[in-house]
Order: C-alpha cells, then sequence, then structure tokens
C-alpha cells in the first residue's frame, strides 16, 4: 500500500502554531510590568488554540484508516488511547506531585477527580487538549460521515452549540463543542484540499490583509472581535502563509513534526527556568528585564522538549513506549 505523501505545507502551519502555544505560555496574563506581553498575548490566545484544533482535525482525517467494521473502530480506538492518554496521565500526576509538594492545602483527592473528569480544572489544566483531542477521535466516524454527506448542515450546528449554549466543563464538553468547528473545519480542508489549495491561492491574501490590520487594533483596544470569527481569518491567513512559501522551511517543519513532545513539556522547561531566574535575579528584576528573558525562554521551551524525548524518553523502554 502506497504511503500518502508528505503535506509540507500543513508541517509548516503546525510549526508556526506550535510556536504560537509556547509563545503564549511564557507568563501569566495577571503578571504586572509586562503590559506588552500580556495584550499579545490576549491577541494569541483568541486565535491559536483555534489554529491548532483546526490543524488536529486536518491531520487526523488524513490519516484517518477505512473503518468498515467494529473491529476497525476498536484497533483504532486503542491506537488513540496508546498514543494520548499515556502522556496525559503521566504529565497530569507529575504536576500533581509538584503541587502538592510546592503548594500548601493541595486536595490530591480532589485533584485526582479532576484529572479524569474535568481536565481543564486539573494540576496541568492545559493538558485538556489531549483529552478533548481523543473525544474527536472517538468520533471520527461521524465526523467522517459528516464530511462526505452533511457538512454545512453539521458545521452550522456545531458554531450554534459553541456560540450560545453554555455546556458543562464535566469531560471537557464545554471544551470538546467550542472547538469542535474548527476540528470540523480542519477535516473538510483536508477532504477538499486540491479545491482550497487553489482558492487560498487566489483569494487567501484577503483573509491575511484583515488578520494584519486586526492585530493592532486589537492590542491597542479599538476593537474586540468575537474569537470564534477571528479565529478563521487566523486559520486561513496562516494556511496561506504556508501555501505561498518559495521553498520548504526545514525548520518549521521539524518544529512541526515534534510538536506533541513540545505541547507536553514547554510549560514544564520553561515554568523551571522561570523559577530559576527568579531566584536567581529576584522576582522585579526578572519581570523589568522580561522581554530580554522572552527569546530565550521561547528557545528553551520549543527545544528542550524535543531534546528531551530525544536523549530522555527515547532512552527509557517504559517511557518510550507510553509517550511516543
Amino acid at each position: 500500500m502506497n504511503k500518502k505523501p508528505i503535506l509540507y505545507d500543513i508541517k509548516i502551519t503546525t510549526g508556526i502554531a506550535i510556536i504560537l502555544v509556547v509563545i503564549g505560555h511564557l507568563a501569566s496574563r495577571s503578571e504586572v510590568g509586562i503590559d506588552a506581553y500580556v495584550n499579545f498575548k490576549r491577541i494569541i490566545y483568541k486565535f491559536h488554540m483555534p489554529l491548532f484544533l483546526c490543524l488536529s482535525g486536518y491531520i487526523a482525517y488524513y490519516t484517518y484508516p477505512p473503518i468498515r467494521s467494529f473491529k476497525d473502530y476498536s484497533i483504532f480506538v486503542k491506537k488513540k488511547v496508546v498514543r494520548l492518554f499515556p502522556a496525559y496521565i503521566i504529565l497530569s500526576f507529575v504536576f500533581l506531585l509538584g503541587k502538592y509538594l510546592f503548594v500548601n492545602h493541595t486536595n490530591v483527592s480532589e485533584a485526582i477527580v479532576d484529572v479524569l473528569f474535568y481536565p481543564s480544572e486539573g494540576s496541568s489544566g492545559f493538558l485538556w487538549y489531549l483529552y478533548v483531542l481523543f473525544m474527536y477521535n472517538l468520533c471520527m466516524p461521524f465526523i467522517d460521515f459528516a464530511v462526505r454527506n452533511y457538512f454545512l448542515l453539521i458545521f452550522i450546528v456545531s458554531l450554534v452549540i459553541s456560540s450560545f449554549m453554555p455546556l458543562p466543563n464535566l469531560f471537557s464538553l464545554d471544551l470538546f463543542f467550542w472547538y469542535l468547528p474548527f476540528f470540523l473545519f480542519g477535516a473538510y480542508l483536508d477532504s477538499k484540499r486540491e479545491v482550497y489549495v487553489l482558492s487560498l491561492q487566489k483569494y487567501g491574501v484577503f483573509a491575511l490583509v484583515l488578520f494584519i490590520i486586526w492585530i493592532p487594533l486589537e492590542y491597542m483596544g479599538l476593537i474586540n472581535v468575537p474569537k470564534n470569527i477571528i479565529s478563521f481569518i487566523a486559520i486561513v491567513s496562516f494556511f496561506y502563509i504556508s501555501s505561498i512559501k518559495i521553498e520548504r522551511n526545514l525548520f518549521l517543519e521539524k518544529i512541526g513534526d515534534k510538536s506533541f513532545y513540545i505541547y507536553l513539556f514547554n510549560t514544564m522547561f520553561m515554568g523551571a527556568s522561570s523559577i530559576l531566574f527568579i531566584k536567581w535575579l529576584g522576582r522585579d528584576v526578572f519581570y523589568s528585564k522580561f522581554y530580554y528573558f522572552m527569546p530565550l525562554l521561547v528557545i528553551i521551551g520549543v527545544l528542550l522538549p524535543i531534546l528531551f524525548h530525544k536523549y530522555v524518553i527515547s532512552r527509557i523502554p517504559v517511557l518510550k513506549k507510553m509517550i511516543k
């Protein structure tokens, strides 16, 4: 069976998206004295996860195998369990241990319940993505049916649900349905790849111009475009940027390839580094010089997870098997 061709534009877009995720994790939005970063982070948070979920939907649909029986489905689900849940559980409990050791009055039993049933409230809330991605994969037969037959109808219904229906955070249902339109959109783009690539070449520049105009206006507080609107403009813009590349970008392709490990470990490495800098220099000095530390922290958040997986995780058989 011939392998599917490598989608270098999707790799590049994924590389850009994960770098934005890392930048968004550099510091808390509640920190004072770094107003420019806080405003920039507010802008990033309006579109970076919708972009990431759209790419996830695209890749999930591109790699989705034909499922013709319950046996096929059970094999597919088992692979996703092995791929996603060990990393989710291990990292959640690592962060829970850290919280227990360094944060007073940590309720361990409550924290365990959060990890299992309320991922965004858990000891490592950012890992909700893995939890929700697994749920999307459970729904892939339905998503495949929707993309092939009733995409527009189901896409509109998902938009209405995400925009107007409050949902509980039990099993991250609120996040599942809020990001569902972006995941569906990514899957649909893959199903129409030839058409959408041609459309991007003709009309993608208009989305990019709108996106570029929006950034300074939003940054200065002159406008406040709803997240679910600007996200689609951002998605088309970044897909367009990747589609007009003159030549392959090996760096961004590599980052895109390793985005899973960067997502898992960037917060751990950047958080530890920030703590060390603060202990060494003092909190006031660290945040007064924060913009000098930003490039270093981004490099730490992008490269150290890759090196950690290559030289540590992959050399410990049990971890190599569980974090793939």
